[in-house]
């Protein structure tokens, strides 16, 4: 509650924080005085935004978000703190990066459980938003990374963790919105479709012939192959584990269409902010990485943001750099009224006002303790985006920078062409930390469960 005290008393006035939004306005009509705004904010796991059709990708897996992203505010440009689940989402509710609020994984001597949890003394916008009068509630198929000993749930009156597919997972979010429908709400919704093991359930037209359906199988053999890090990537095999990711991509795409169907229904579609984006991609063998977490070149940290304001008409796409740190305040901005004014600059972050930074630290226990390939992941990644320019301070040395217009797949490293460059970002990257308060508190966690480590077996994150 102090937490929430302090942040009151800056009284920032309300006009201040609906202008952070800027051109989204355009398109929308005028909400009635007095009526709060309610936020469904949805993370689709490990979803890569160039595998959306509104993202130019050929094959059509999404036909509902496409639908979604005409009459919403797409960013072409919008990036994951983090490659992975729990710094990205710790990042999402709080505005902070990685090395602020400490939800990370960190070095350890021999394998077991190297990452923190959310700290409770963090600020996190569902806490804020209960303060301001609304309902909250969340609803997580990871039941990994999202689970309750992470201390994702703080500010949340429902917090529901359980392994489903996006129509179950939909009963349960529609079942609470009937409700509290006539309640301002925020409502958190993180779907797994595409997130291992893929939900390749065949859909009908999609692909000819299907992908394969083998809990996982596919991805093993790709993962043996890439991940030592040399040798040629099998292609063959590449695709066949695209073709199961992209019937993932379709199969949440319908449960997606589901949910804004649902909101529609109810008669909340018009005061409603949605907010769909993902909280880090997916490697096929780029860069010889397979899946995530491992480290912080654009198939993992390019994601989709697609924004739609109560009573947005037109579509528009934005340009502008966006961090996961700018969610929270962006969210908050378009509440508006009381919860905008008494709370604003708890997120102090503004979209394209400030360095846009991603990090890694390590890995999890699984690649980082491989006997085969865990000397890759041994180090500290931070990369500082200031497009075109991507620039990756690596704690071995190895630093790199790549021209993302130019060289979008990172192949070309331009660190002894571009040497004036890269002394700007190591000195921006140096005085935005020095500027921060870092994160120093370590947790002891208890030790996880026989149930918790099958969990996290099941969605790879442990050798089998």
């Amino acid at each position: 509650m102090q937490r929430l005290l302090r942040s009151c008393s800056l009284g920032v006035p309300v006009l201040a924080a609906l202008l952070l939004l800027g051109g989204c306005r355009s398109g929308r009509e005028q909400e009635p005085a007095g009526r709060p705004v309610n936020v469904v904010l949805v993370t689709l796991d490990a979803l890569r935004a160039d595998h959306l059709g509104c993202y130019g990708y050929g094959r059509p897996t999404s036909p509902r978000i496409d639908d979604f992203a005409r009459t919403a505010t797409l960013y072409r440009r919008a990036f994951a703190a983090s490659p992975w689940t729990l710094p990205s989402h710790a990042t999402l509710f709080t505005g902070k990066y990685p090395f602020e609020h400490g939800a990370r994984t960190f070095p350890t001597e021999a394998p077991g459980n190297n990452a923190n949890p959310l700290d409770p003394e963090q600020l996190t916008l569902a806490e804020v938003l209960t303060d301001s009068g609304y309902r909250t509630a969340a609803f997580v198929a990871n039941i990994a990374y999202l689970a309750r000993r992470w201390l994702l749930d703080q500010g949340f009156e429902v917090y529901e963790p359980e392994r489903l597919r996006a129509p179950e997972l939909n009963q349960r979010v529609f079942a609470w919105l009937e409700s509290h429908a006539q309640e301002p709400f925020f409502l958190f919704i993180n779907y797994m479709d595409t997130h291992r093991p893929y939900n390749a359930t065949p859909r009908e037209g999609f692909l000819d012939p299907p992908a394969v359906l083998d809990d996982g199988e596919l991805l093993d053999r790709l993962y043996a192959a890439v991940m030592p890090g040399e040798g040629p990537i099998p292609q063959d095999l590449v695709q066949q584990v695209i073709d199961q990711y992209d019937t993932g991509v379709a199969n949440v795409d319908e449960g997606i269409g589901d949910l804004l169907d649902e909101l529609q229904r109810l008669g909340l579609a018009e005061r409603t902010l949605v907010v769909l984006t993902s909280d880090h991609g997916e490697y096929f063998g780029e860069h010889h990485l397979v899946e995530h977490s491992k480290d912080i070149y654009q198939e993992a940290l390019w994601v989709p943001l697609i924004i739609r304001e109560p009573g947005q008409r037109l579509g528009r796409i934005s340009d502008t750099v966006i961090a996961g740190t700018d969610l929270p305040g962006m969210i908050l901005a378009a509440c508006g009224g009381e919860a905008a004014a008494r709370h604003a600059f708890a997120f102090p972050d503004r979209p394209g006002q400030h360095p846009v930074l991603a990090e890694n630290y390590y890995t999890r226990d699984k690649d980082l303790f491989n006997p085969v390939w865990g000397h890759r992941f041994q180090r500290v990644r931070m990369a500082l985006i200031d497009w075109p320019w991507k620039f990756i301070l690596s704690s071995d040395g190895r630093d790199e920078l790549f021209n993302l217009v130019e060289d979008a797949r990172e192949a070309r490293n331009r660190c002894e062409s571009e040497p004036d460059i890269v002394a700007a970002c190591r000195d921006r990257i140096a005085r935005f930390g020095a500027e921060r308060k870092q994160a120093t508190r370590q947790f002891v966690q208890p030790p996880m469960t026989e149930q918790e480590k099958a969990q996290l077996r099941s969605l790879g994150y442990v050798t089998p």
